[in-house]
Formats: C-alpha cells, structure tokens, sequence
C-alpha cells in the first residue's frame, strides 16, 4: 500500500470501535520516503505567488523524522515540493507517489452528497466542500533527521508557487529529549477581525522581542466562526495566520461553530480537509484511529487532544478507553492535555450549568488525573481563566473545598511556582487553563471557585517548558503580560489538600441606576427563563448606521465600524440608562443592538414560546436570527430609511410575545438584534432595554 492509499483509506475509512483495536494492534508502515535529486547544487527559490496557490503552504503532523506540506490551487498543477537544510540549496525532492492530490465536489454537488462511485477512489479522496475546480496536495517528506530545520518550497512544474528562507520547518526533537519548547496556545479566534489580528500581533511581537521563536501552535477550537465552512476557514484562519502556518504545524482541537459543519465521528467536514491528524502513532502515543482525538509527543512532552465536541465522553466510550490507554503508555516528563469545552469555567459559559463542560469535568478530568495530567488547555468561553493546582473537583457546582493543593497565585516572581514531583504521578495536581480570548468578544458571568486569575481582556498563551519547569504566559491584545505561573517538577512531593483555600472573591458588577420595573401592558408569564438576562452585554452602534447584514450571526462586529460594548438599558435623558449616549441628542436618531445566545442541542424543541421584554423610547423593530420578528411604532423602512416613526415612553418593561420566532432558533448560537428610534433628533430622552425569555414547553 503506498502513502497515497494509506492516506486515502484512512480518511475515507468510517471509524469504529473495531476500526480502532485493528489499528491499535496492527499499524501499517509507511513506505514512501523523500527522493533526492542527486544534484550538487539546486539554486534557492525566491518567494513567488501566482494567483493560482488559493491556500498555504501550511505544515501538518510533524515527527522527528516526517512531516507533511499542504497547499491549494484554484485549478490542476503539477505538483513538486523540494527541500534541504539550506534555503539556497533545496537538493532533495519529494517523489510523486508521497503526494496526495483532492479534489473539490463536482459543480452542483452538495458538500454532504457522495460522490458518484466511479469519480472517486482511495487513491484521490474528495475534500468536503471548496470552490469548484480547488486542488489540494498533501506532500509527505520522510527520512528527515530529527531537530533539524529544514527549507521548503513547492512548484507547479517548473513554476514556483512558494518558497524562500520563511518557508521552513524544524522536525520534533526525538521523544524524551530534554530542550527548551515554545507553545502557542490560542481559542475561539476565528472572527477574522480587529480583534483576532490584535492578537495575533502581540503574540509576534513578543516572540520577536524575546527571540525565541514558536515550535508549536496549539488551538483549542473555534477558528472558523460562524460555521466552520470551507470559506470561513480560509478567511479567518489560513489568511490570518498564513506567516505562522508555513513554519510552525498547527494541532487542533474541533470547536462547536467547525461541528456545525465537520463530524468527528466520520471525520469529514472543513475541518477534517484543513488538518492532518495522526490516526496510527506517526508522532507517539497511542494509536487513535481517529483524527477527531489523538496523541503526539514533541521532545519530552506527551500532547492529548481530545474532541468534547461530538463524541461519546462516557468510560466506556472508545475516546475514554483510548485514552486510559494512552495515559498508560507514556512515559514522558510531561502530559498537556486540550480540547473545546472547559471543565470549569463562568465567562460567557457556565461549567456548572451546560452538560458538555459537566461531562468534561465529571466524565474525563478524573481518567486525566488518574493519568498523570499536568496542564489541560481549553476554549469556549470568551475569557481568560487560570486556576490554582488541583485535584479532585468532579463535583457540580464546583466547589473549591477539597480539591486545592496549591492556592498561591504560581507566580514565580510571586508566591511561587507550583510543584509536583519528578515524572508522572497520579492525582498531583492540574492547572486549567481557558484560553478561549483569541478574538471573539470577551464577556464574563462569574467566578469559578477553583480559578486563581480571571482576565476579560482579548490575548493568548504562550508556554515554554524547559527540563522540569513549566512556566505559562497569558500576552494580552495590546502585548502585556497580565499572567505568569509556573509548574516545577522536582525530586519528591507529598500532595496535601488546602483547608479552607483562598479563593477569588464573588462577581458582581454594580448597578448605579434604579431596577426597572415590569409593566402591567401585557402579563409577564410565570415560568419563563431568561435566554438574554436584563442589564447585559450588548454590541451596539450609535451615531452611524449599521451594514444592510447587520443582524446575521455571520456578521462580527468590529470597532473600527463603530461598534461598541455596554450594559443595557442604553440611552440618556432619563437618568436610568446604563450606557449613556451622551452625544445623541440633536446627532442621530437610531442605535443598533445585537446580543447572541446559546442554545445547547434539543434546547429549542423545550420552548413553547419566545418573548421580548423591552423598554423602550420611543419605537423599535427586532430580529431574530436575522429575520425580522416584532416591530413597534415604525410604521415603514428599516435603519436609515425608516418612516413615521410614533412616540413612546418608557415607563417599565413591556412584554411582547414573539409568535413563531421559536422556528428561526438553531442549535449552538443565536443572535437578537434590536434597532431602536427616536422620534427626532431633538427628542429629550432615548432608551433602548431590551431582554429575552423562553417559556417551556409543558
């Protein structure tokens, strides 16, 4: 079998618990190696683009001694990649059989659909979903020598399409090797905005300035907002992060917004074309069969990537069991361990309250600490959370009591490093980190009990382990360091439980206007929830006007629009509002607002009805999902050329059933949008408060 087929097989092949003890037991060989030229001297490639490279060069699934080079073309080339350890002298040349060439769907063929059994073959698998015509190659360099970096660059014949001194790679040092390593670790940064460029930035400046560059980048999920489609990948992953991804291979974790459109179970999807994942043990570990989780080692790091996605988390579930497995088998210094949803958490999700973090935390964290885990990196939620050493907190709600070994703030410059033992050992203590900041708004509902530092700032984190030490830097967006701590393994330490641990003190934000009342208009119901809770975050726009798509959930807002973040109500005049528009009256008329909401999976068939409570002066029109769903006092138009606007005073929430809004709902994320206007730009007052409810289903 060659290492087109091999390739091929693996990812056409359904996974299965057998799929998975066949491979475990019975790891097919590689036998396609890099063919050198055989030429003294091959001249350097210059850096060239054509308009026909449409993705990369990017790296994947790199060994000490392998490593694969991705690329994509608008139409078909022929494909050559040449290396060498000089960026002058390419003299190797990867042979024609170790590169795997895919194909888009034909024109007309939704991504879902298969192909037509006689235009595919194992030998060319079809990508999910891309552009008609789109040709990707996925080149497999062997034979390398570990620790050693290597120049690139590929060609369509004898036309360069890439190369130059900033195309290399560094192979991964052999396992158990002791040397200094560089980690990225960024989540949820997929917006493909200002923000997520911010970001990106700081990280660069700090590794500039430092010089020390990254041997690799970890993401925990959500790189592709809103749906993880062939196109929202290209735009908000691949052209923001292209410099990083032609040296340095990305490992990745699936986020919910990549499942919306790629599975784990079948590994398809955007996703699943986008990576190459070791399924057979290529980088270490345990053989997974599935590129959804997997295992991979660089020098004396053992890396688990997990999917909290879309896989079954119970013990007996194959991810679990592989994972047991896995655990047992390692025999390095270090266990890092990252996935999506995290286990504790209260920015803009609650790991007490949403059964994927519940089943993280009671299901999976207890097989990691059995296990020997020592850091465990997440996303999800939109905020920067840390939390001191511990072990043991499987309970829901969390509690901190019990579960703390260390509750300094393991600062090195501080309190101190925290620290375990030499090797692994079981139940010694973990740090949890989410790093789910990398560009999505970040909002916070709490305080988690286990968590030493909480940051709502946009940034990412930076790992550099050196022998026994460990130590952690969170860089914010405007290139701060606004956490370090450290993990130290040394000699022998006898885990002891704190009593009564320091822990943060209670969130709460203070409100400094009177509670609003609710009206008598129209009966409030009795038993509904708050899917958007009173005084929240919204994005709003004021004294422009927004975009014609503005309510989409594809839609990011960006500051350099106009956009802004503030508690509602938001308006002035009366002296109730939280967000005060203080340069609105005799300026503009209209403010635009949008808040999204999550919905877990069979949430929305539990709502009989949706209802928005508003305040509001003086009219206002609502969208849900980007449809239109209640409009009050503008009799014609939207946004700008709105008509006959009627005037209204806010004198308490109002209560406004939303007939047949529960059938725009969708799993994951939601959005409400709410445009509210004055009637005039002279008007004394403006308020815009709106929250939304669900009532269940009896």
């Amino acid at each position: 079998m060659t290492r087109a087929d091999s390739a091929a097989a693996a990812r056409s092949r359904p996974f299965s618990p057998t799929t998975f003890a066949w491979t475990a037991c019975c790891i097919t060989a590689f036998v396609c190696a890099a063919t050198p030229l055989g030429l003294a001297q091959q001249p350097g490639v210059a850096k060239t683009e054509t308009d026909i490279l449409s993705r990369g060069p990017y790296l994947q699934l790199s060994t000490p001694t392998s490593i694969s080079i991705l690329w994509r073309t608008s139409s078909a080339t022929k494909p050559v990649v040449r290396f060498g350890t000089q960026p002058d002298q390419l003299d190797q040349e990867v042979a024609a059989s170790a590169i795997l060439v895919r194909n888009a769907p034909l024109a007309g063929l939704e991504p879902s659909e298969s192909l037509p059994s006689d235009t595919t073959s194992d030998a060319s698998p079809t990508l999910h979903s891309a552009p008609v015509g789109t040709v990707q190659y996925e080149a497999f360099l062997s034979d390398l020598q570990p620790s050693t970096r290597y120049y690139y660059a590929v060609f369509d014949g004898a036309t360069p399409l890439a190369g130059g001194a900033e195309f290399y790679f560094r192979t991964h040092p052999n396992p158990s090797a002791v040397e200094p390593v560089r980690v990225w670790v960024v989540g949820d940064s997929g917006t493909g905005d200002s923000r997520q460029a911010a970001v990106y930035q700081a990280m660069q400046d700090f590794v500039t300035k430092q010089d020390r560059p990254l041997d690799l980048f970890l993401h925990v999920g959500d790189m592709a907002y809103p749906s993880g489609t062939d196109a929202e990948f290209q735009r908000n992953f691949f052209d923001v992060y292209r410099s990083t991804l032609q040296s340095t291979v990305c490992w990745a974790a699936m986020g919910n917004h990549e499942g919306k459109t790629s599975k784990g179970l079948l590994g398809i999807g955007p996703y699943f074309d986008a990576y190459r994942c070791p399924t057979r043990a290529e980088a270490g570990g345990l053989a997974s069969a599935s590129e959804a989780y997997y295992s991979f080692d660089y020098a004396n790091i053992h890396f688990i990537c997990l999917d909290s996605h879309d896989l079954d988390r119970a013990p007996t579930g194959v991810m679990s069991q592989w994972l047991r497995a896995d655990l047992e088998a390692t025999k390095q210094d270090w266990i890092i361990a990252f996935w999506h949803h995290p286990p504790y958490t209260k920015g803009s999700h609650d790991s007490d309250k949403e059964g994927a973090l519940i089943e993280m935390r009671e299901l999976i964290m207890p097989v990691l600490e059995a296990g020997g885990v020592d850091l465990v990196l997440t996303g999800h939620s939109h905020i920067y959370e840390r939390s001191m050493l511990i072990d043991g907190a499987y309970q829901t709600p969390t509690t901190a009591t019990g579960v703390v070994l260390d509750d300094g703030d393991g600062n090195p410059h501080g309190e101190g490093a925290y620290r375990k033992s030499k090797g692994l050992h079981a139940h010694q203590g973990t740090v949890q980190v989410v790093a789910g900041h990398g560009g999505a708004r970040v909002t916070r509902l709490g305080t988690s009990p286990v968590m030493k530092r909480v940051i709502v700032e946009n940034g990412s984190t930076i790992l550099d382990v050196e022998g026994d030490t460990l130590t952690g830097m969170m860089v914010d967006r405007g290139g701060a360091t606004s956490d370090l701590f450290s993990i130290v393994k040394q000699g022998t330490v006898i885990p002891k439980i704190v009593e009564n641990p320091r822990t943060l003190p209670a969130y709460s934000v203070a409100i400094d206007k009177p509670k609003r009342e609710k009206s008598g208009t129209v009966p409030f119901p009795k038993n509904a929830t708050e899917l958007i809770k009173p005084n929240s975050e919204w994005d709003y726009l004021a004294g422009r006007h927004a975009a014609e798509n503005w309510t989409a959930i594809a839609v990011i807002p960006e500051e350099s629009d106009g956009w802004k973040v503030g508690k509602t109500s938001i308006g002035y005049g009366d002296s109730d509002d939280i967000t005060e528009l203080k340069e609105m009256k005799d300026s503009y008329s209209v403010v635009y607002a949008r808040r999204e909401f999550e919905l877990a999976p069979g949430d929305k068939e539990k709502i009989a009805e949706l209802g928005l409570a508003i305040a509001y002066d003086d009219s206002f029109i609502a969208y849900l999902n980007g449809q239109e769903v209640l409009r009050v006092g503008v009799k014609v138009g939207r946004g700008a050329n709105v008509g006959d606007v009627q005037s209204h005073e806010a004198e308490g929430y109002e209560y406004f059933p939303l007939p047949n809004a529960t059938q725009l709902l969708v799993d994951d994320d939601n959005i409400l949008s709410v445009e509210g206007h004055n009637v005039s730009l002279s008007s004394s007052d403006f308020t815009l408060d709106p929250y939304l409810l669900a009532v269940p289903k009896r």
